[in-house]
């Protein structure tokens, strides 16, 4: 059994992507001390889940989002619930560009940002809210909020990254005309 091109094309894309995906765990759970702004530093894999689920769609999306989830899970102490959120986001990004939305820039940072600001604000509710913990508005304030706003700034950065492996390892649609 042979591998034609369009294939190893899509075999060399979903690898890249996963490698895309593995640095900037590595970037934003190691080496990502020298991002921080006041402590909070971005979250580089829910708009790197977000990105691949838009090109690669909803069933890609999902096993992205499980990969990038478990990567975040094992750096994580506590518990957490990285997989299973990234999952959802990377199936509902996939399935929404797949049916209702298009795929660009304006509708990546709105997804991004809008997975990223759900997540803060769960995170922050689930560890601060339901614990108990005093003056927590200020830590959503001062710390989960930015730390949101910051990662969507650097979600176009992720976009351009993800659209230019889509593209040069996109295998070509011949028409029978």
């Amino acid at each position: 059994m042979t591998v034609t091109a369009g294939r190893k094309k899509t075999i060399y894309r979903r690898a890249l992507l996963a490698l895309i995906i593995l640095a900037l765990s590595l970037i934003q759970n190691g080496a990502g001390r020298f991002l921080k702004i006041g402590g909070a530093g971005p979250l580089l894999l829910i708009p790197a889940v977000t990105a691949a689920a838009m090109f690669e769609g909803d069933v890609a999306g999902i096993f992205y989002g499980l990969f990038a989830g478990a990567l975040w899970d094992a750096f994580a102490k506590g518990n957490n619930f990285n997989s299973i959120y990234l999952v959802a986001v990377g199936y509902i990004c996939g399935t929404l560009i797949i049916t209702l939305m298009r795929n660009n820039f304006m509708t990546h940072l709105i997804l991004s940002g809008a997975a990223s600001f759900l997540y803060c604000t769960g995170y922050w509710f689930y560890h601060f809210i339901i614990c108990g913990v005093d003056r927590a508005f200020l830590t959503l304030i001062g710390f989960y909020l930015p730390m949101a706003l910051y990662t969507t700034v650097l979600s176009p950065v992720i976009f351009l990254i993800v659209r230019f492996v889509h593209s040069k390892f996109m295998p070509r649609q011949y028409s029978e005309d």
